[in-house]
């Protein structure tokens, strides 16, 4: 009796497990109908909805993205979707990739690249973000809880600008270098206060940036 009791546990354990494997799966948006999914940018690229883990905002205008080397997870813009073609994944060790974002009045582009390496090396990183900018930049430190973050703004002739970024895991290996490109499209005399709350939204988002515990 008790055999066929510790039985019918373990079967009742097993299918309800399976169960909740399934429902986990069905939530996933790269699981759901396309009609089920929220109607901005993101969701509808079918590419990019591979790396948003939920159809529920973060924050407003921001959706849960992870990582393809499962290291890290960051708010995602509703209005951004991940280039396919520039995409390059290379196990748990290298990822790099653009998000290209429309939003109203504003236009970006985001150089993203992660790294399984040495926490000593920060410097080096910031050495190679500012010979790839081809500018003096000058980084601002932010220590948060389990990272390291660095940022630094730009502004280029052509009347772009934007904020370089590294983010360092304090916890383990591993490090973020991000450079968001942005370009206000409205008339000059309105872009000034556009850039500036968009500047925020830069910081904000590279803060959003955490490392996956293993």
């Amino acid at each position: 009796m008790k055999y066929w009791l510790a039985m019918l546990v373990l079967f009742l354990a097993v299918l309800l497990g399976g169960c909740q494997e399934d429902k986990e799966q069905r939530g996933k948006p790269a699981k759901m109908n396309v009609e089920d999914l929220p109607d901005v940018r993101a969701f509808q690229d079918e590419f990019t909805r591979e790396f948003l883990q939920s159809t529920e905002e973060t924050r407003e205008g921001y959706y849960l993205f992870m990582s393809g080397t499962g290291a890290y997870k960051m708010d995602f813009p509703a209005g951004g979707i991940v280039g396919e073609k520039g995409y390059a994944l290379e196990g748990e060790r290298f990822e790099s990739f653009r998000i290209g974002v429309k939003e109203k009045q504003i236009a970006s582009s985001i150089n993203f690249k992660y790294k399984n390496e040495k926490r000593n090396n920060v410097e080096v990183n910031l050495d190679m973000l500012k010979t790839s900018m081809n500018k003096s930049l000058q980084f601002e430190k932010l220590s948060l809880k389990g990272k390291d973050i660095y940022l630094a703004r730009f502004e280029n002739e052509s009347g772009s600008y934007g904020m370089v970024g590294y983010i360092q895991n304090k916890l383990s290996t591993g490090g973020v270098s991000a450079i968001y490109t942005s370009e206000c499209t409205e008339r000059p005399k309105s872009c000034e206060d556009i850039n500036e709350i968009n500047n925020n939204k830069m910081i904000n988002w590279l803060k959003s940036i955490e490392f996956v515990k293993e």
